[in-house]
């Protein structure tokens, strides 16, 4: 298991995480509502930073 995903592997979805796509992932930085970080002009994230995303935007069923 990798400590970083790039935009590239976080749209194909690796290491059993939902694939999130480029449009989506740019939308959510700009909107400050994912955890990134930035080496030289590529944006990576920690999986557990993906996994929060995707936790805290859970829809209970009524």
């Amino acid at each position: 298991m990798k400590e970083y995903y790039t935009t590239e592997e976080v749209a194909k979805g690796i290491d059993g995480l939902l694939p999130i796509s480029k449009t989506t992932l740019r939308n959510l930085r700009t909107a400050r509502k994912i955890k990134f970080s930035k080496v030289g002009n590529i944006c990576v994230y920690k999986k557990e930073w993906i996994e929060n995303y995707i936790n805290g935007n859970v829809v209970e069923v009524a």
